[in-house]
């Protein structure tokens, strides 16, 4: 997203509107601590993904910029900012807002969405595997990166 900020890229109804949408009514006792990122597993590996900056592009009104953004589709849901949160903002709930949003407001297709939730459905099962791969068999997986490229090729297995 641009580093300016241009009056007319601005909805100042934006952060109201994602405040109505389910889970997401406390999005403005957000004060940004930055605990929700600092906790954050994918920011750790996506330097550039920041739920503090989602937050706080919501509350700026950057509808376009950020609905349009591929932040939103980073976020692996976890909930660990949302525990984390002193607040209480719901990070995982005010994610889910934005990308209905984003689908209701045909910034990003259906069979995207689809195809990106078919995604986070493979990337469980293969986690699911490897858990078990590594506890079923000790000293086994001492190469991580082999035993997830032969689970990836049972995976896409029928």
């Amino acid at each position: 997203m641009d580093s300016k900020l241009r009056i007319q890229d601005l909805d100042p109804l934006f952060k109201e509107e994602l405040a109505r949408e389910p889970g997401c009514q406390h999005l403005m006792r957000c004060f940004s601590c930055g605990v929700c990122t600092a906790s954050c597993p994918v920011a750790e590996i996506e330097p550039g993904f920041s739920p503090s900056r989602i937050i706080r592009h919501v509350l700026y009104g950057l509808r376009s910029a950020l609905l349009a953004a591929p932040d939103l589709w980073y976020c692996a849901r976890c909930a660990t900012c949302s525990f984390q949160c002193p607040q209480d903002v719901r990070f995982a709930d005010v994610i889910q807002g934005l990308r209905n949003m984003a689908l209701r407001e045909g910034v990003i297709p259906p069979e995207t969405v689809a195809q990106l939730e078919r995604g986070e459905g493979l990337v469980r099962e293969l986690r699911r595997r490897l858990i078990s791969e590594v506890l079923n068999n000790p000293g086994a997986g001492g190469d991580l990166k082999a035993t997830l490229a032969r689970l990836v090729k049972k995976l896409a297995l029928p």
